[in-house]
């Protein structure tokens, strides 16, 4: 079988644009050119197919669009119709071949070493009876409710002095126990400083790194979170320090794919739903390992475990699933080329009818 070059890029592109042809079977595919649909007024594709995209190449051109010629990099091609997600999966693709077809922009940031803050001090440091040592202790413990276990086990310090004065720390350390980033979260009284600057982390570029990959089972179940605190709710757990994959853990995902859950904040369902089409894109022949979560709750994974407790987490994690059908619209409703035209999806049966199968091994 001939190595189809480019063949990563196809299911980005089919994503954005419904038919495409020569879809895994060749580097040059056609696809209906939307400058075509708007210049035309059509509220459907036209269905001729004049948009080429040479995949090996990265470059695309219409046959039809003459007077502006519309033709460039696949790169600004996805960026201009496709979802932020496509894009980011197209730079985590596209990053691992450095040619000049590959955007100078696109290109990663330049990795800056970490450390933690000389302030630091480690729990398992910590003076009992120095009363600045204990607020530090008393807001984990009793405000967020973190078990010392976990306390030692992600080897969480505070600071009282310095930048990070009275800032939880929560260090990552790498697979072979460097630190690599951290997250400095404030616990003082200043409500001011609370609401506008709770997180503080270091200038770094976070797309470089998986965060605390060092504690990361590969052979486990993987859950997928959004923020630290989050992580220290459930085992064998992968904060994204937002809701997105940086392209590191992308990478790593597709080369290893574990049993992944999608597990993300209620009001960031949406994003959860466009990461599950992400994953589901290189977890291709092996969907049944991905599964996403809706909390049974309008508060974030750490605060419900801090309010229902973690037997409440734990039995919301039965509910994994694959993705329903208001779960597909969710997704496609918003998506920038849609809304150009209601097209498509008619015969793509295959997001349709998945079935609750549960979450495995959970603990």
């Amino acid at each position: 079988m001939n190595l189809v070059r480019g063949q990563e890029f196809h299911s980005i592109i089919q994503n954005i644009f419904g038919d495409v042809n020569g879809y895994l079977h060749s580097e040059q595919l056609q696809v209906n050119c939307p400058r075509c649909q708007e210049r035309d007024g059509l509220s459907y594709p036209d269905g001729k197919f004049n948009l080429e995209i040479n995949t090996a190449k990265r470059m695309f051109r219409c046959w039809k669009c003459d007077e502006p010629k519309f033709s460039g990099s696949l790169g600004r091609l996805i960026r201009t119709f496709g979802t932020s997600v496509d894009y980011d999966m197209y730079k985590s693709y596209a990053g691992v071949f450095q040619d000049y077809f590959y955007d100078e922009e696109e290109k990663e940031k330049e990795y800056i070493a970490v450390k933690l803050p000389d302030e630091m001090i480690s729990f398992s440091q910590m003076d009992v009876i120095n009363p600045e040592h204990f607020e530090a202790y008393n807001y984990l413990v009793n405000e967020r409710k973190i078990s010392r276990e976990i306390i030692l086990r992600y080897r969480l310090g505070f600071c009282t002095t310095g930048k990070y004065a009275k800032r939880i720390i929560v260090p990552s350390f790498d697979a072979n126990g460097e630190v690599n980033y951290f997250v400095g979260r404030y616990y003082g009284n200043d409500q001011k400083i609370r609401k506008k600057l709770p997180y503080l982390n270091p200038d770094a570029n976070k797309d470089v790194i998986i965060f605390n990959e060092g504690l990361v089972n590969w052979d486990s179940l993987v859950f997928i979170v959004e923020g630290v605190f989050d992580m220290l709710s459930l085992p064998n757990t992968i904060p994204m320090l937002g809701k997105t994959l940086s392209t590191t853990l992308f990478l790593k995902l597709k080369e290893l794919k574990p049993d992944v859950v999608v597990l993300l904040d209620p009001d960031a369902f949406k994003n959860s739903v466009e990461l599950y089409y992400t994953l589901s894109t290189i977890y291709i022949e092996h969907n049944d390992r991905v599964k996403i979560v809706k909390l049974p709750t309008k508060e974030d994974l750490d605060e419900f475990r801090k309010n229902q407790g973690i037997n409440e987490v734990i039995k919301s994690l039965y509910g994994a699933r694959d993705l329903i059908v208001d779960d597909y619209f969710i997704q496609k409703l918003q998506k920038p080329y849609d809304k150009r035209s209601t097209r498509r999806y008619k015969n793509n049966s295959k997001y349709f009818g998945w079935k609750s199968t549960g979450a495995r091994n959970i603990i």
